[in-house]
């Protein structure tokens, strides 16, 4: 995953948007110039753009609709695509969409996309029904590579059940996942785990692949900010509410002397 232009595809739960945003932060942090594109038009919960200050605090710059449009489609973002695939200074992360429609949306700019500057990971997590075998991964990926119109290069192993990942869970799902790379003829690039699990991962459990530790950034609503999704408006309204909220709660801590709830010192 080392090209200028990094593409990451993957079928629906398998947490490419995750590594996506991952080694946007990591190439920033090195001093790289960093663009990031979020392409995803299938998964709502779990795109970049849901990072976006973040990222942008960060040094990345972020394609995706802004605004009102923030959980708008590809469209409107491609001149800026086209634009940044041509910035050959510019190291490139392109998020793209899980399924068939997702893959058709990166199949535009495949008159752009640089030769031998780019590569095309796919997420494999075992955990998902289409991926839990080499020939589901196979599947998978023949059919993303007919829509996007163009080659997976290599495999990033992320076996996973979220909160419920074990080691166990790990070292099944990254043993297969190395197998089936094995039959395409693919390279498994990165093993993408927890800080907890990676540090009780042995190493001969790598089967010789690089571990990349992962924090999650990328939360559901019913984890997260259940705002995060709503038009600017209603987040302003929201946020505005928690606000009086915790004021409230400050003036009557002042009114009990500085305790909680009435409390003596």
């Amino acid at each position: 995953m080392d090209a200028r232009v990094r593409i990451f595809v993957g079928a629906y739960g398998s947490g490419k948007s995750e590594v996506a945003v991952h080694v946007a932060f990591d190439l920033a942090a090195a001093g790289s110039r960093v663009a990031i594109a979020d392409l995803d038009i299938v998964n709502p919960f779990f795109r970049s753009r849901e990072l976006r200050a973040d990222l942008e605090a960060a040094g990345v710059w972020v394609i995706a609709p802004e605004g009102e449009l923030a959980q708008a489609d590809l469209p409107i973002i491609t001149p800026e695509v086209r634009s940044a695939l041509g910035e050959t200074d510019l190291a490139l992360v392109l998020d793209v969409g899980g399924d068939d429609a997702g893959a058709r949306a990166l199949s535009q700019f495949r008159p752009f996309i640089p030769e031998g500057q780019t590569s095309m990971a796919m997420v494999v997590n075992d955990r998902r029904p289409w991926t839990d075998s080499i020939a589901g991964i196979e599947r998978t990926l023949r059919r993303v590579e007919a829509n996007a119109r163009f080659r997976v290069t290599c495999l990033v192993s992320n076996p996973n059940l979220g909160e419920e990942t074990t080691l166990e869970v790990v070292m099944r799902g990254h043993a297969l996942i190395c197998e089936a790379g094995r039959a395409l003829g693919l390279p498994v690039d990165v093993l993408v785990v927890t800080e907890a699990i990676a540090d009780i991962l042995p190493p001969e459990a790598t089967l010789g692949v690089p571990v990349l530790r992962l924090r999650r950034r990328l939360l559901p609503p019913w984890q997260g900010d259940p705002f995060r999704l709503a038009p600017p408006r209603d987040r302003r309204t929201h946020m505005m509410r928690l606000e009086n909220e915790e004021q409230r709660a400050r003036n009557a801590v002042r009114a009990h002397g500085g305790k909680p709830n009435g409390e003596p010192h």
